[in-house]
């Protein structure tokens, strides 16, 4: 009896460990970015060759004495546990990877929100130049049209002041 219990209880712990290895992978597989890029049919596959292999070694299992069995267990129990630390660590890459992608995105923002200010800053500087050099043309105008004015009045002032010269060359002295 000692023994058909051990082998029930072997059988069970393997058929826990078949249905949690293939839950195990199943979340592994989601938190990769492997995950991302197989199709549902390779996913399936993988399942169910996991599933044959497990129920391969239920086999085998059967077969086994009580102490190969035992030894058989503890060592399919390191495996497990090194597997379950290997995925633990992928699932931590993983995660840093994507607070890696997130940080990426937000520079990635960060420098597409500088370049368009300083586009922006950029555009009101050339805008306030034009202006700038738009105004001193028309004060250069103004100047020059002063200017011309300013040299016919002279002229013309110049022409009386010739004009009331020679009039009073023409006037008789006392």
């Amino acid at each position: 009896m000692k023994t058909i219990t051990l082998s029930t209880a072997a059988l069970i712990l393997l058929g826990t460990l078949t249905v949690a290895t293939a839950d195990t992978t199943e979340t592994s597989l989601e938190n990769t970015t492997t995950e991302q890029t197989m199709t549902q049919t390779q996913t399936r596959e993988m399942k169910q060759e996991r599933v044959r292999q497990m129920n391969q070694m239920k086999e085998q299992m059967a077969n086994m004495s009580d102490a190969e069995r035992e030894a058989a267990m503890a060592k399919m129990q390191a495996q497990m546990q090194t597997q379950t630390r290997a995925r633990q660590a992928m699932g931590e890459e993983t995660s840093a990877l994507a607070q890696d992608k997130v940080s990426m995105g937000e520079r990635t923002s960060d420098a597409a929100k500088t370049m368009d200010k300083t586009r922006t800053m950029t555009q009101e500087h050339s805008r306030t130049q034009e202006m700038t050099q738009t105004q001193q043309m028309q004060q250069m105008q103004q100047m020059q049209q002063r200017h011309g004015a300013d040299m016919e009045a002279h002229g013309a002032m110049e022409k009386m002041q010739s004009q009331t010269d020679g009039m009073g060359n023409n006037l008789p002295r006392p």
